[in-house]
């Protein structure tokens, strides 16, 4: 790398609770021109007791400030190190029809807030299950990386449609 800018991205938090966690984060991103190429505001709705957000709404917009898409995310059973044992989100278009929806349950973490097994289901529109994957995590480095990630999916009748195996080398 030559060391020129690619691309730059600018964060403004605002909204903060009581505890100083920002219930609506926007990020806007520009070429290395300058140029808008896209934004994305996160909404946190609704925290729970340690700031961990229980709902938010993620809108991305173009660079003319057209919505493009929306999700909303709830999560639950956080532990103390603020990983949620479960998350449903929803995937909506411009219009606000409901596209498809995913169920993530992190249902294995270490002391250390690593997940170490994952299943994510993925459902269309009318609830119909797509297909699930279930992801498996290990030899986390001090900075929280896996050395290795496993990604088994299944269609939605539970036959296996693609195995991928992840090694994370120092470079």
């Amino acid at each position: 790398m030559d060391g020129k800018l690619v691309d730059k991205s600018e964060i403004t938090n605002s909204e903060f609770t009581s505890r100083g966690n920002a219930g609506k984060i926007k990020r806007v991103n520009y070429d290395e021109k300058g140029n808008l190429l896209d934004s994305q505001v996160i909404s946190n709705k609704k925290m729970d007791a340690r700031g961990n957000p229980l709902a938010q709404t993620i809108e991305n917009y173009d660079e003319k400030g057209v919505l493009l898409d929306r999700q909303e995310v709830e999560s639950s059973g956080f532990n103390s190190r603020g990983v949620a044992a479960h998350s449903e989100r929803k995937n909506f278009d411009a219009a606000g029809a409901l596209v498809d929806s995913q169920i993530t349950d992190n249902t294995k973490v270490d002391s250390r807030g690593n997940v170490l097994e994952q299943t994510v289901k993925s459902y269309d529109d009318k609830g119909g299950l797509i297909d699930s994957t279930a992801i498996v995590n290990s030899g986390f480095n001090s900075r929280g990386n896996a050395a290795k990630t496993e990604r088994k999916t299944y269609d939605d009748a539970g036959k296996l449609v693609e195995h991928q195996v992840t090694d994370n080398h120092k470079f």
